[in-house]
């Protein structure tokens, strides 16, 4: 008897020891339990506040996306005058250069006549002076 109850107390010991270590854990798991309550109602409001931001997220996205819609019309349209006026000084440009190469073809044109007619004068100058020295 006298061993049943030695055993018996140090049972009783062992599971009042091992209830204490339990304490602190348990402890520490209701906390754990608090703050998991806590994230879960924060959670479930920042799904609401989430919400409300992408919602605004989007219309601001919607905004943004008209006004650059607006940027690239008014860029295209200055990108087309701009190249208009490219095209158009490029055809003022050539059209001074047709004219050059044409006045050029015409001066090599009387040039050719002129030394032609130099060529006839000095043949009816050696002629007449031949006739002369006749």
């Amino acid at each position: 008897m006298h061993r049943e109850c030695a055993s018996w107390e140090k049972y009783r010991e062992r599971l009042s020891a091992e209830a204490k270590e339990f304490e602190q854990p348990k402890s520490q798991l209701q906390e754990v339990k608090a703050s998991f309550d806590k994230e879960k109602k924060s959670e479930e409001w920042g799904y609401d506040g989430l919400k409300s931001k992408l919602q605004a997220s989007e219309e601001l996205l919607a905004k943004e996306r008209q006004q650059w819609k607006k940027v690239c019309e008014n860029d295209n349209k200055r990108m087309y005058d701009a190249r208009t006026k490219i095209t158009n000084f490029e055809a003022e440009v050539t059209m001074p250069k047709g004219k050059i190469e044409e006045a050029k073809s015409d001066r090599e044109r009387a040039e050719v006549n002129l030394n032609a007619q130099i060529v006839s004068k000095n043949k009816d100058l050696l002629v007449w002076m031949l006739r002369l020295q006749s």
